[in-house]
């Protein structure tokens, strides 16, 4: 009995003592991870810095005059991180702390206030993070106006259908075009546009919306003759008892290419008469998906 109860000691001591050298071998690791995270934060602290040099400099060379929001940049930056992303952590995470990092530097500058429709909240508060403003609405009017009375920068409203016609409202507003999208993707269909008074320039690569007109009559007409010239088709849309208005995107790798484009459209022979373009913005775009794994 006894020599029973001196085999289970010495078990039990095996046990314990490797026990204890699994336990400080996950506190070493752990201890490892921490150095990690201490690097992870003074890094950003030092990019801060680095941010309010930028900040610095912007305001001496344009007057005083900032734009908080440049899509074209942090999508840049975004792009740059995913493509050469590698290992088990998921994508969207990183999508989703950079998108947190961005709000979180944008407010060192200035408060960001941010439009939209309510059923599109949690769209928008991911995509700006938790340093934005916000200012909800139960129509797309509403944050187009919040936009042209100053009071919010950006306008996060749906991608266009046959609902939702607000982007008819651009060729008239004339200040307000399109710069960004939500979320960052690969597709012609994105989940939200954004709108802003900002004079940006087409980020390129990118997706440039195109509004055409062109006569009731001559709708297939023109939808195919811009299916054939590389413009993706979205929706047509009756202007009047005379003319129809069609949306229409194309994918272009520089401004050159958004002229030309345009040209084409403009100096057509095929439809019988010119068609009248009219660029609402546009969005980049990626090879990479950013939003799945």
């Amino acid at each position: 009995m006894s020599v029973k109860k001196d085999k289970i000691k010495v078990k039990n001591r095996i046990n314990n003592k490797a026990s204890g050298l699994r336990r400080k071998r996950v506190d070493s690791i752990r201890l490892d991870i921490d150095r990690i995270d201490n690097r992870i934060h003074k890094l950003l602290i030092d990019r801060a810095s680095l941010v309010l040099k930028v900040f610095e400099a912007k305001k001496s060379v344009n007057n005083g005059k900032l734009e908080l929001y440049r899509p074209d940049r942090e999508y840049s930056v975004l792009s740059r991180i995913v493509s050469r992303h590698k290992g088990l952590f998921p994508i969207k995470a990183i999508v989703a702390s950079w998108s947190e990092f961005f709000s979180g530097y944008r407010s060192m500058q200035g408060k960001l206030n941010i439009s939209y429709l309510n059923s599109d909240e949690m769209l928008v508060r991911n995509h700006f993070g938790m340093c934005a403003n916000y200012v909800g609405f139960d129509s797309c009017d509403g944050a187009i106006g919040s936009l042209l009375k100053k009071k919010s920068d950006v306008a996060a409203l749906p991608f266009p259908n046959k609902k939702n016609k607000w982007f008819l409202r651009l060729p008239e507003l004339k200040t307000i075009k399109i710069i960004g999208a939500v979320p960052f993707n690969i597709t012609d269909f994105p989940d939200l546009l954004l709108l802003s008074k900002q004079n940006r320039e087409h980020p390129v690569p990118s997706v440039v919306l195109i509004l055409i007109k062109t006569k009731k009559n001559y709708f297939s007409q023109t939808s195919n003759y811009l299916n054939d010239n590389g413009f993706v088709v979205h929706q047509g849309y009756k202007l009047d008892e005379y003319n129809s208005y069609i949306l229409s995107s194309i994918h272009v790798k520089s401004e050159e290419n958004i002229r030309k484009k345009i040209n084409t459209i403009k100096n057509t022979k095929k439809i019988g008469f010119p068609l009248l373009a009219i660029v609402l913005g546009g969005y980049a775009f990626s090879k990479k998906d950013m939003n799945n794994d």
